[in-house]
């Protein structure tokens, strides 16, 4: 499993590019403006307090600009530094909010994901719960599955994934046709030793991950 969770890393590297690059291209471009604004900085010195407050606030706009850019930058590194840590120790113990976090912002690497879905990340103020788990196994059913539902559905389908009871939902109301035994190939990385993996159709198609162990 290992090898395919670093190779599914390894084909997203273009995205991933992508995502650093339009951040960067933010901090770059205002650090440019402070420079040029830098260099004039000397007839403030004879400016009113009108002129110097409009000087405050572009220097202050730019600072945010700065900040949300190396902010997301570092998102993207955290993601990517979590997934390899994750793959290299394989056996781990996870927090399951903090794993989804983590998986959906590296799958944002993902264009598909990321510009032709819309999601909805149902997990934030789930409760804190752990399991014991395959880091391998259980990432590359999650991604086996998302990209199953992506394969089968074209952009602007949604995307719900939640974290309930403690356990792993992913629902696609536009799935309703993907074949079961589809989406049990995709979960057959987990077995059942490590989690019971329910498929409900009632409104297109939702998967309950629930891990065994969970605390």
């Amino acid at each position: 499993m290992k090898d395919q969770v670093l190779r599914h890393a390894g084909a997203l590297l273009g995205g991933m590019v992508h995502n650093l690059n339009t951040p960067l291209m933010w901090v770059m471009g205002r650090a440019q403006l402070m420079e040029a604004r830098n260099d004039g900085i000397e007839r403030l010195v004879q400016a009113g307090e009108e002129e110097l407050a409009r000087f405050k606030a572009k220097n202050a706009k730019d600072i945010a600009s700065i900040s949300e850019g190396a902010e997301r930058i570092d998102q993207i590194l955290k993601a990517v530094g979590y997934k390899i840590q994750m793959a290299e120790e394989g056996q781990v113990s996870l927090e399951l909010r903090d794993y989804l976090r983590n998986e959906t912002a590296f799958l944002m690497s993902d264009m598909r994901f990321k510009h032709e879905t819309k999601t909805e990340f149902a997990f934030d103020s789930s409760p804190s719960v752990y399991a014991d788990i395959d880091y391998n196994a259980l990432s590359w059913a999650f991604v086996s599955l998302v990209n199953l539902m992506l394969d089968s559905t074209a952009k602007g389908r949604n995307l719900v994934i939640g974290l309930e009871d403690g356990a792993i939902t992913v629902a696609c109301p536009e799935c309703a046709g993907v074949d079961e035994g589809a989406v049990r190939a995709a979960l057959s990385g987990l077995v059942p030793e490590q989690a019971d993996c329910a498929i409900e159709n009632a409104a297109g198609l939702k998967v309950v991950i629930r891990l065994k162990g969970v605390r």
